[in-house]
């Protein structure tokens, strides 16, 4: 059996509990509840250069934002916070393989060590903390891990009424950092998150970053490859309408 034949056959298990799964909560599977905001991504290089223009050149990007709860557990229990980001292929890039010409980045909270980056952890607060993408990508010949650290400077309890009242006050402010799996966290740029916070009925979107890959960044390993078809069945099931991205973007060089 081909390496590709095998992958769809061990996502085929996966796939089909993440679609009843969506089917018994009308939905998304995971992170049925957030909110959806403006983002702006100001990239300004890593100080050590990785070969991929989204890590090395600096630019400003913007889009839409999505934060999370992925289990919806109630308070005051902790719960894995999710971070989703979608912005425009930027010029120099080319589409993915998905029908949108976009880019998706999911997030979710992490440790920050070299183990603590490859095991979610439930968090009590939106901020601080870092939202990692655990799984790896390939950067040419290397593999690295992605990272968006929220800055104390808005610690928030991690409900969606207090997010919404944050944002108001002023941007939500994360570090964008990237790192090899056992290398230390280097900083390339700042993304922030404004207002106005819209629950997910009002702006309904659905994330996948399989489809939807950073130029330059191919999602890598077995774990990746899975996320494809699981993500695929459960967004067959309709979650309150689903919008293609629409909003006024910008890629500007500088």
């Amino acid at each position: 059996m081909r390496e590709g034949q095998a992958v769809s056959a061990a996502g085929a298990g996966p796939a089909a509990v993440a679609k009843a799964a969506a089917r018994l909560r009308r939905g998304r599977p995971l992170h049925p509840d957030g909110l959806v905001l403006r983002a702006t991504l100001r990239l300004q290089g890593c100080s050590k250069p990785m070969g991929v223009a989204f890590l090395d050149e600096p630019a400003t990007l913007t889009g839409l934002a999505r934060l999370s709860r992925a289990a919806g557990f109630p308070r005051p229990l902790p719960d894995i916070l999710g971070l989703a980001v979608r912005w425009p292929v930027p010029a120099h890039g080319s589409p993915g393989p998905g029908d949108d010409d976009v880019c998706d980045l999911l997030l979710a909270t992490t440790g920050h060590t070299v183990l603590g980056r490859r095991l979610l952890r439930p968090a009590r607060r939106w901020a601080p903390g870092l939202y990692g993408s655990l799984l790896p990508y390939a950067a040419g010949s290397r593999r690295v891990l992605l990272g968006a650290v929220a800055r104390s400077s808005w610690s928030v309890p991690a409900n969606l009424g207090a997010l919404a009242r944050t944002v108001k006050g002023g941007p939500l402010l994360f570090d964008l950092a990237v790192a090899s799996p056992r290398g230390p966290w280097r900083r390339f740029g700042l993304l922030e998150l404004t207002g106005p916070a819209l629950p997910d009925s009002a702006e309904p979107v659905r994330f996948d970053p399989v489809r939807h890959p950073i130029p330059g960044l191919e999602p890598a390993g077995v774990f990746q490859r899975l996320r494809g078809p699981i993500y695929t069945a459960a967004q067959q099931v309709p979650d309150r309408g689903e919008v293609p991205f629409s909003h006024t973007t910008a890629d500007t060089r500088g």
